[in-house]
C-alpha cells in the first residue's frame, strides 16, 4: 500500500517555496509544497507506480517552475507549460546530472530529453490530472493544461467520433430487451443469453475481446464479501472490474439454466454460444458477437420509430462500451474512470466526458441578453 509522501520531501527540495496563503481553497493548503503533497498523497492510494510517476512528472515541473521561470503554481499559465514541453524535449544538459534540486543533491532529474509523441502525451497527461486537482480544490483558477491539450501541443493520433446511444435510443434499446419473446423454451434461452450478454457488455464496459476472451474462472472473491472480474485488455494490460450484485445475479440464473451452479470457479463463458460443442457450451468468437449484434439489432431496427430507426443501422457492438464509458462519466472522476475502463491514457477517458456539453447547453439555453 501506497504510504503519505512528507511534506517535508517538497519542503526541503524547493526551500524558496513561497508561503502564498490561500485561505478559501479547499484543500486547506499554505503552500505549493502542501499542494503538491496532497495530490501526491490521493495519487498513491491508486497504486504505488501511479504514486512513483506522478511525484517524478511534479517535481520536475515544479523545479523548473522555480529554477527556471521564477513563478508558483497559481502564476502558472498556457504559455509556462508550453515552454516546459519544448524545455523536456530539449533539456539543457546541467538537467540531466545531479545537483539540480537544492534540497536533494544527489537526484538526477532527467536520464534523457522526452521524446516527441506518446512520452510527451503521458507528461501532459499528468499535469492535466495535476492542475484539474488544483482547479477542482479551489487553490487555482483554471487548468492550463487543458489549453495545453487543445492548443494542439498533444501529438494527434487522428480523431475519432465517439459514437453512443443517445438518452432515447438507449431507453429503447432497454425496452426492446424486456421485450424479447419468451414463448417457447427456445425464447426464453435466447433471451437470457441476450440478457448476459448485454449487462456484461455494458455493466462492466467491455471490449469484444475481453468478453469473449473471459469465463467465470476469471471472477474472483475480493476482500469485501464481493466479487471482480480479471480482465486482461487492450496491451496486455490486466485490471480488475467489480461485479455488483445485480450482474452476479444474472450470471448465477444463466448458468443455472445450463445446470451450473455458483458465480464462478470454471471456464463457463460469458459470452455463451446457443450450441454446445463436445457437450460443452463454448465461447462466441470476437466475429460471432459481431453477427449475433447485428441479428439482435435488426430486431430493434424493425420495432424503432424512424428517427431511431436510421441511426441503429451505423452503431457496432462497441458502441454498448462507449455508451456504459458516458453514463459512467457522469458519476466517477476521470482517474477512476480510466482505471474501471482500462485507459493508459486520462486524455482518452476525456471524450466521455462530452455528456458534460449537453447539459451545460441545457443550462445556458436561456443565457441572453
Amino acid at each position: 500500500m501506497s504510504q503519505p509522501v512528507p511534506p517535508s520531501i517538497f519542503l526541503n527540495a524547493f526551500p524558496t517555496l513561497p508561503a502564498h496563503h490561500h485561505n478559501d481553497n479547499m484543500l486547506g493548503a499554505k503552500s505549493d509544497g502542501e499542494a503538491m503533497t496532497l495530490f501526491l498523497n490521493k495519487s498513491g492510494a491508486r497504486s504505488e507506480e501511479t504514486l512513483r510517476r506522478y511525484e517524478r512528472e511534479i517535481t520536475r515541473l515544479t523545479a523548473f517552475l522555480y529554477l527556471e521561470l521564477g513563478v508558483s503554481y497559481k502564476d502558472v499559465r498556457l504559455k509556462h507549460l508550453q515552454a516546459y514541453v519544448n524545455f523536456i524535449q530539449n533539456l539543457p544538459s546541467r538537467w540531466l546530472m545531479p545537483g539540480v534540486l537544492p534540497g536533494q543533491p544527489e537526484r538526477i532529474m532527467f536520464r534523457a530529453p522526452i521524446k516527441p509523441g506518446k512520452s510527451t502525451d503521458q507528461v501532459i497527461d499528468v499535469l492535466s490530472s495535476f492542475f484539474s486537482f488544483l482547479e477542482k480544490n479551489s487553490y487555482t483558477q483554471g487548468n492550463p493544461a487543458a489549453s495545453l491539450i487543445r492548443s494542439g501541443e498533444k501529438v494527434a493520433r487522428g480523431s475519432t467520433i465517439i459514437r453512443y446511444f443517445y438518452d432515447n435510443e438507449w431507453q429503447f434499446i432497454k425496452e426492446s430487451l424486456e421485450n424479447l419473446p419468451v414463448g417457447t423454451e427456445r425464447e426464453r434461452r435466447e433471451s437470457a443469453r441476450t440478457r448476459l450478454i448485454l449487462s456484461l457488455s455494458y455493466g462492466l464496459a467491455l471490449r469484444e475481446s475481453e468478453l469473449t476472451g473471459h469465463t467465470c474462472s476469471d471472477i474472483h472473491p475480493d476482500n469485501d464479501n464481493g466479487f471482480y472480474l480479471s480482465v486482461l485488455g487492450k496491451g496486455r494490460k490486466r485490471r480488475q472490474i467489480p461485479l455488483n450484485k445485480v450482474l452476479q445475479q444474472q450470471i448465477i440464473e444463466y448458468r443455472g439454466m445450463n445446470g451450473f451452479s455458483g458465480l464462478y470457479g470454471d471456464s463457463f463463458p460469458l459470452a455463451p454460444k446457443t450450441r454446445k460443442t463436445d457437450g460443452l457450451i463454448a465461447s462466441l468468437s470476437a466475429r460471432g458477437l459481431r453477427y449475433w449484434w447485428r441479428t439482435f439489432i435488426a430486431n430493434c431496427q424493425s420495432m424503432a420509430p424512424p428517427d431511431i430507426r436510421h441511426r441503429l443501422q451505423d452503431l457496432p457492438f462497441h458502441t454498448l462500451r462507449h455508451t456504459a464509458l458516458t453514463h459512467l462519466a457522469r458519476k466517477m472522476d476521470i482517474e477512476d474512470l480510466a482505471i474501471f475502463a482500462g485507459h493508459d491514457s486520462i486524455n482518452t477517458t476525456s471524450q466521455y466526458y462530452h455528456a458534460e456539453a449537453s447539459r451545460l447547453k441545457k443550462m445556458a439555453a436561456d443565457h441572453h441578453i
